[in-house]
């Protein structure tokens, strides 16, 4: 099924957000501590961030075929 415009700027909204969690919180964190909050090593940390990046990249991707659809 076809996300919609507002399902992938939700969906954006929501990984950008993740992803500012991870890198200002979680990544100090386990930086400092040797275990994010959530008991996360730092390279456990550091792969959720790329992974995260990378959801974002395909969903600015979806966004943009979207909007190429509607003009």
């Amino acid at each position: 099924m076809a996300k919609t415009t507002d399902q992938v700027i939700a969906a954006l909204g929501a990984a950008n957000d993740r992803l500012n969690r991870l890198e200002e919180v979680d990544y100090v964190t386990a930086a400092y501590k040797g275990f994010s909050a959530s008991g996360d090593t730092l390279e456990e940390v550091q792969a959720a961030i790329d992974e995260t990046q990378a959801q974002i990249e395909s969903l600015q991707h979806q966004l943009d075929r979207l909007n190429d659809q509607l003009t």
